[in-house]
């Protein structure tokens, strides 16, 4: 029920991504000094930034939005053994007729970047022909410009759009549950470009956000249940 959702999103969604957002702030705060070196940053940078720009100047290729859209729920349909019976795509929009559906299928498309996907397990692929141990920069940069694809697209459309897959789960919940998945996802691509940021590094600031937001929390409860009163 979406009543149910609604305070999951306030009371557990919301939290999570906060600690999440504060344990990956905090691990690249330490690391600030060591990130400017960094050619795999540099890299991905540049094809954020690539395609930042192409959007902004160029028509916006929608058809490959709601391909990869699409693609997304039929991909997270067959993840969970249901069946897709058809795929509509257009640049106007686009569906997909499924026995199947949950909150991972519906919202897939809003935090997993199908073409990022696409690169890496291609790049994995042409690994076992091709030496590609000197032209890691290149993926870096796909990974970077895809991933943007991803995100400005991703805002685009829960912007200026209703969107059926996040009101049929409750904005509340769908829009905390679809950024706590983004920025672990984001987490996961920067682990993968700097060696020195770690996932033990990133579960000890997400521990003294932990610790932060309970003392912050007692305060406020103090504040409002065992002050004085007149």
């Amino acid at each position: 029920m979406k009543w149910q959702k609604f305070f999951i999103g306030l009371l557990g969604l919301i939290p999570l991504a906060f600690l999440c957002s504060y344990a990956l702030g905090m691990s690249l705060y330490e690391l600030k000094t060591q990130l400017y070196a960094q050619n795999s940053l540099v890299w991905f940078g540049a094809g954020c930034v690539s395609w930042l720009l192409l959007f902004f100047i160029l028509p916006r290729p929608m058809w490959l939005y709601v391909f990869g859209h699409e693609l997304t729920h039929a991909l997270g349909i067959w993840l969970f053994g249901g069946s897709v019976f058809r795929m509509k795509v257009s640049s106007r929009g686009g569906y997909v007729r499924t026995d199947k559906s949950n909150v991972w299928i519906a919202l897939a498309p809003y935090f997993f970047p199908i073409y990022s996907g696409l690169a890496i397990w291609l790049w994995w692929l042409l690994s076992f022909w091709v030496p590609l141990d000197g032209w890691n920069v290149i993926l870096y940069a796909v990974l970077g410009l895809t991933w943007s694809f991803h995100f400005t697209f991703t805002i685009l459309m829960l912007v200026t759009t209703e969107q059926s897959d996040v009101t049929q789960h409750g904005w509340l919940f769908s829009m905390s549950f679809i950024y706590l998945m983004n920025i672990l996802l984001l987490t996961f691509f920067l682990i993968l470009l700097l060696p020195q940021l770690t996932w033990e590094q990133w579960w000890i600031g997400f521990l003294q956000g932990w610790k932060e937001m309970r003392e912050l929390g007692l305060s406020f409860y103090q504040f409002c249940f065992s002050g004085s009163r007149l």
